[in-house]
């Protein structure tokens, strides 16, 4: 995504979306970048189907889809958005499948989706959700309008490879509207020292911020930090998602960019549980970036 070209959007009708647009377009305006203003209409349950046969499903998808086109050009022709260029875009469909085909098909740069609550049921199983374990394009979950002006951006790192491409994406976007970058590691003993399998409970020697100094040198050595750039570092420790939530609320960031592994299954709760436990607990707009190599595939 350094290189901000095409932002696609999955508009929802609701107030998230609406947040989602106009943070698209406040990118846009910096980038120079177009946006496809997309929704997906989702058919019918074959349930629903069954219970009410006279009902001419095809063709009812068919007029939601034409209603919610006209619907997104009005919104795309909208004054305030003059400045960016908006391609408008409805068809049937899977939309979290369709958000991931479309922006591959479209070569989207970026996604922008918004965040349906802070409430932990709605959020899994949610197309916000399913969007960002399963597309290998970064992905801006939009919980506040991100607005033209100087930004504080909060990097989490765990000095992994997935942390890299993060930051990266981080100093494109704080060189791009000013403001602070603001690098953190969160020391998660509960991760590093687990106790189970009957073993006794092994307590960890005492460790100060200089033991984390040559992670630190490691991790910043080839990223551009110069030409003026104002950035810190930190070192905390506590529990990863909580921590990083806190300090996002501390140094009000306007926005935390955070690398994801990508993986499912049990790899997937370890590792990629925290961005998405970041992702419903803060109040400001998550960017989730992947490692280079990340592909989804269709089940």
């Amino acid at each position: 995504m350094t290189q901000l070209r095409r932002i696609i959007v999955g508009h929802n009708f609701f107030p998230d979306g609406e947040v989602a647009v106009r943070s698209a377009v406040a990118l846009a305006e910096r980038s120079g970048a177009e946006i496809l203003l997309t929704h997906i209409v989702e058919p019918f349950p074959l349930s629903l189907r069954m219970g009410f046969p006279t009902v001419p499903a095809q063709k009812l998808l068919e007029e939601a889809v034409s209603h919610t086109h006209d619907q997104l050009t009005d919104l795309a022709a909208r004054s305030e958005y003059a400045s960016v260029r908006i391609e408008v875009d409805t068809h049937q469909g899977k939309p979290f499948v369709e958000l991931i085909t479309t922006c591959r098909h479209w070569h989207a740069d970026l996604i922008v989706v918004g965040a349906p609550t802070h409430d932990l049921d709605r959020f899994l199983g949610s197309t916000t959700e399913r969007v960002v374990r399963k597309a290998s394009t970064p992905v801006l979950v939009a919980k506040q309008p991100l607005a033209i002006g100087p930004k504080t951006i909060l990097v989490p790192t765990d000095f992994s490879p997935a942390s890299k491409p993060a930051a990266e994406e981080a100093l494109t976007l704080v060189r791009g509207f000013g403001g602070r970058i603001i690098f953190v590691h969160v020391l998660d003993l509960s991760y590093i020292y687990p106790v189970g399998f009957g073993g006794e409970a092994y307590v960890p020697p005492p460790l100060t911020v200089q033991d984390f100094e040559l992670d630190w040198q490691a991790f910043l050595s080839d990223l551009p930090l110069g030409g003026g750039l104002v950035w810190e570092k930190q070192t905390r420790e506590g529990h990863a998602a909580q921590t990083i939530t806190e300090i996002a609320a501390e140094v009000e960031a306007d926005l935390v960019v955070i690398g994801t592994h990508g993986r499912t299954g049990l790899a997937h709760i370890l590792l990629g549980s925290v961005a998405e436990r970041v992702i419903r607990t803060t109040a400001c707009s998550v960017l989730t970036v992947r490692p280079d190599g990340f592909r989804f595939e269709l089940p």
